[in-house]
């Protein structure tokens, strides 16, 4: 048998450890993605999984300490292990899927207590991953011994370079994981790629494992004596510990420094993995530093002890390059195109920010446990010492996860908290540097040290943590979100984000989640905000709709402002608020009156949980559920848009039950948006959507039946929920219905519009990947946005709106356009009309050129006219009655000229059938039209679109969408249009679509 030289065999494996730390990291950033789904929040299952991940390795490197490494040939063990964990890998979608479906339709619901469920939850989490982590535990400690005893001499080295491969291996996964195989294949088929790369590790391990590891050196030798037990031996037990609380800070490292970049930065999926990313390739340098150094020394805890103390110094001057980022990003967003690769670039200089707040301290981390390790073997504590110093690590690390989580960060803030780790690692860096100080020149040495960490100390609590720069937001346009004179009323970082409240002088206050503004509302006696309207007709839409609903869930608390509204409604038993973070429910109290029901009324009850779980222990059916999630592009955010979460919904709604969707149509686009739409459409049997300001859309839906038409009269019957209706401008039922911009078939229709994205699920999370483009790119849905204004006699025809009659007295707020439209058509009307001496510029040209004319035309009247006509039409016909437009369309009074050429009278006759709603004569006109079109060729320029429009709003309003696939296919060819003439062609061409 061929022998591999020993050279290629110990590179073999440690480029097989570069793929096993690639796999493992996979796992690490798939798995948080999954019980993201189940616990509710990605902070939660992020949080969750690394602890799990640590604390499962740690079970594994314990064990494999103590029986393992009596194995003759440890590196096949390690291919064993490595194949049993490509076989979990496999299996694990499968699995989870069906535990999730068990859990929430029989073990959540059997049980009655939030404590059970809360225990049960983060339990059956736990355990989906435990045997993976437990063997992926096992393999640094099999990889390392194995590699020991096939290389003696070398124990530094090997360490350093194990160390070192296997992190920038896991730091190459992190960003595959999300940058190309969620794209490509989503959480499953990320799954099976990493248990198909552990195959691979396993195969090619077994085949460079063929010859024995040789008899195991008494050096290295495991052994059975007194000075193994931890009590009875000081150095072990100060490596143990020291290893335990640097692992400890290490991990409250990342998770302080990930939610200040998230503030920076913005808390999206591609930003997650970056840092992480970042992270990890600080502790591969300092393993590959570490490879190279720790043979070299002869007292390797007097090197951890720098190495320990240049950690916590390095993480304490994070918070002063930190103070910076905020202008790197300002920077970076002002200065990079909006464009894809715009995008990329920024992900570019965001990582370089993370890299510049981590790396530092990051390298540190990565030489101690290689040195730690070095130390008790050099003192003849067996193989056992690199088992036990990696479980004590990881258990360190567990323990730091959750005191940062649960206690520090919410008690005393992120600065505090870092500072609080790096304090730990001074400590422990001062306590291994003093024993080792036997003369005045290293006691010199000691004092210098004790110097730097006190400087350190004290200049970084120095370094400025203003909350002002914090919740700015510069994340979103590059400049700060917040003004000079506003001030800070509320701060404090949550469990799961950083909560502000700002005040504007005007009295605006804002409630922001980690610099994104959730919710303003208006506390002085100025107009209210444009979001309150959204919050207000989220409650107010369904409750016209119902005879007598009684309990109504609400998921996302935000400024509280809905379920203030909702509980105006006398006829409510029980209004059932669920929001994630505890921070946002209080910073809200600031509001006020504005939401004093949410707090005071017995009627309401805000849980702090996850929607899903809770309405699946609650076993309860609403007949409102209203979801009020945050913009998409936020990391876990997209799971509230989830093809499951839309199939889950409806579980938990009386028979006519309504569910209320919020989704924002700014920072996305309209094929992010429609991909909500595939995925919301085919859970509900009807839905109808509103706009409530220039940027938000409200979709109300019917899980069994028809979306009920609004009865104003059950609004108005709460006498404190009618004059709060009326304070946003809502004073009737015209302009409340006014608002909607699109129906069942509409919604279908705008959902057809982009083939990609697909439908967003919670395997294949559409709306993670492509909404954080959207946001940097700063893109709006805006075919969906200009419905109302430029798509008003679609809107019509279909029976979604009627035009404002002239009873209904102006509005004097401009929170929806679309009525600013109609008070500006009645004025043009009213001039056209001669009714008013005062004319705007547009009305005197029209008049000009054709209110009385005692002669032909001149040539540049004939090119100017009917494109006056049409851009005339456009702003008074969808937005006018019939009555209001006498005088103008139908026998218009403005129109004295003896000499229009020919073709006009037909013009006109078009636009008269257009004004009158009569769709008849709209479609034998327009026909006529585009079949014999005139002489005239400004005339057919301009009247084709007219034309064509009319003959598929008649089509349409009657419902035979076979003759507008016709019509498109035969006549629209001929026609030149503009954008929003070929949109509303395609928006029919889809609905026409089955």
């Amino acid at each position: 048998m061929t022998v591999l030289p020993r050279f290629s065999s110990r590179h073999g494996l440690l480029t097989l450890f570069v793929l096993s730390g690639f796999a493992g990291l996979i796992y690490q950033s798939i798995w948080s993605h999954y019980l993201g789904l189940f616990l509710g929040h990605a902070a939660y299952a992020q949080a969750l999984v690394l602890a799990i991940f640590m604390g499962g390795m740690a079970l594994g490197a314990a064990w494999i300490g103590r029986a393992g490494l009596r194995w003759r040939n440890l590196i096949r063990a390690y291919a064993i292990i490595e194949a049993a964990i490509g076989c979990l890998g496999l299996l694990f979608h499968w699995i989870f899927t069906g535990v999730m479906a068990l859990s929430y339709d029989w073990l959540i619901p059997s049980m009655g207590s939030p404590w059970a469920i809360d225990l049960a939850r983060w339990s059956i989490a736990a355990l989906l991953i435990l045997p993976q982590t437990i063997l992926l535990g096992m393999t640094f400690p099999l990889m390392s011994a194995g590699l020991i005893r096939r290389f003696p001499g070398q124990e530094g080295r090997l360490l350093g370079g194990l160390y070192f491969t296997n992190s920038m291996g896991a730091a190459i996964g992190a960003l595959a994981a999300v940058f190309v195989l969620l794209p490509w294949v989503g959480l499953p088929g990320a799954m099976v790629a990493a248990g198909l790369l552990n195959f691979v590790v396993a195969v090619f391990a077994w085949w460079l494992a063929r010859e024995s590891e040789p008899v195991i050196p008494n050096t290295i030798a495991a052994q059975a004596g007194p000075e193994q037990r931890l009590l009875h031996n000081p150095l072990l037990r100060l490596v143990l510990f020291g290893t335990a609380l640097s692992g400890a800070a290490s991990f409250v490292y990342e998770i302080v420094w990930i939610r200040m970049l998230s503030m920076a930065v913005g808390s999206t999926m591609h930003s997650f993995e970056l840092m992480l990313t970042s992270f990890i390739a600080g502790i591969a340098l300092g393993g590959l530093w570490v490879r190279k150094h720790a043979d070299a020394t002869a007292e390797p805890l007097r090197l951890v002890g720098w190495m320990q103390l240049g950690m916590g110094v390095a993480a304490l001057a994070s918070l002063a390059v930190y103070a910076n980022a905020f202008s790197w990003v300002g920077w970076l967003i002002q200065s990079l195109a909006k464009t894809d690769g715009g995008y990329a670039l920024f992900n570019a200089g965001t990582a370089a920010i993370s890299i510049a707040i981590m790396l530092p301290a990051a390298f540190f981390a990565g030489t101690t446990l290689p040195l730690f390790t070095v130390a008790l073997l050099r003192q003849k504590q067996g193989e056992r010492a690199i088992g036990r110093v990696y479980a004590w690590n990881t258990v360190g690390a567990i323990v730091g996860i959750f005191a940062a989580i649960h206690f520090l960060i919410p008690t005393q803030g992120l600065k505090v908290t870092l500072c609080v780790a790096a304090v730990v690692d001074l400590g422990i860096g001062l306590l291994l540097l003093r024993p080792q100080s036997p003369n005045l020149r290293a006691m010199g040495q000691f004092a210098g040290a004790f110097g730097i960490a006190a400087l350190a100390l004290l200049l970084a609590v120095q370094v400025p943590f203003d909350p002002m720069t914090l919740a700015s937001g510069v994340y979103r346009n590059g400049n700060s979100l917040i003004e000079a004179d506003d001030r800070m009323r509320f701060y404090r970082d949550g469990k799961t984000a950083s909560i502000s409240v700002i005040e504007a002088p005007q009295g605006e206050l804002i409630i922001a989640t980690n610099g994104k503004p959730d919710a303003a509302i208006m506390l002085g006696k100025n107009h209210p905000t444009t979001d309150e309207p959204t919050m207000m007709l989220a409650a107010a839409l369904p409750l016209s709709m119902q005879d007598a609903p009684k309990r109504v869930g609400v998921i996302g608390f935000g400024s509280g402002l809905t379920t203030h509204t909702l509980l105006g409604d006398t006829r409510l038993a029980q209004v059932d608020t669920i929001e994630i973070e505890e921070a946002m429910v209080q910073g809200a109290r600031l509001f006020g009156s504005r939401v004093e029901r949410a707090y005071t009324d017995p009627r309401s009850r805000i849980v702090i949980d996850d929607a899903k779980a809770y309405f699946s222990g609650q076993k309860a059916q609403y007949d409102i559920i209203i979801s009020e999630p945050s913009n998409p592009w936020i990391s876990g955010v997209g799971a509230l848009f989830s093809k499951e979460f839309y199939q889950f919904v409806p579980r938990h709604l009386t028979d006519k039950g309504l569910f209320v969707q919020w989704v924002q149509l700014y920072e996305i686009d309209d094929a992010v948006v429609g991909s909500i739409l595939k995925t919301l459409t085919p859970a509900f049997a009807d839905y109808a959507a509103w706009v409530t300001n220039t940027g938000d859309l409200l979709i109300v839906a019917s899980p069994k039946g028809t979306v009920p038409r609004i009865d104003f009269k059950r609004l108005q019957r709460s006498p404190v929920l009618q004059k709060e209706l009326a304070a946003i401008g809502i004073t009737s039922p015209e302009i409340l219905q006014f608002r909607q911009i699109a129906n069942a078939s509409m919604l279908r229709g705008l959902s057809k519009m982009h083939p990609a994205p697909a439908a967003n699920s919670d395997f294949y999370p559409t709306l993670g990947l492509e909404a954080p483009k959207t946001r940097y790119k700063a893109t709006s849905a805006e075919s969906i946005m200009m419905l109302p204004f430029l798509h008003g006699e679609l809107l019509t025809a279909l029976g979604v709106r009627a035009p404002l009659n002239a009873s209904i007295p102006a509005s004097q707020f401009e929170h929806f356009p679309a009525e600013g439209s109609t008070w500006r058509a009645r004025t043009l009307a009213a001039q056209m009309r001669g009714d008013s001496r005062a004319l705007v510029p547009m009305v005197v040209v029209l008049k000009s050129l054709a209110g009385t004319c005692d002669a032909p035309l001149p040539q540049t009247s004939l090119y100017l006219l009917p494109s006056k006509m049409v851009e005339m039409a456009e702003l008074t016909i969808p937005f006018l009655p019939a009555q209001e437009l006498e005088g103008v369309w139908i026998k218009p009074r403005w129109l004295q000229c003896k000499y229009l050429p020919k073709g006009y009278a037909d013009a006109l006759a078009l636009l008269q059938a257009r004004a009158q709603r009569d769709y008849l004569a709209m479609e034998t006109l327009g026909r006529n039209w585009l079949r014999n079109p005139p002489d005239d060729g400004y005339l057919r320029r301009d009247f084709g679109p007219v034309a064509l429009s009319g003959v598929l709003l008649a089509l349409a309003h009657s419902g035979r969408w076979n003759d507008v696939q016709i019509a498109l296919a035969e006549l629209g060819p001929s026609v030149p249009s503009n954008d929003a003439q070929l949109f509303m062609r395609a928006l029919l061409a889809n609905m026409a679509t089955p």
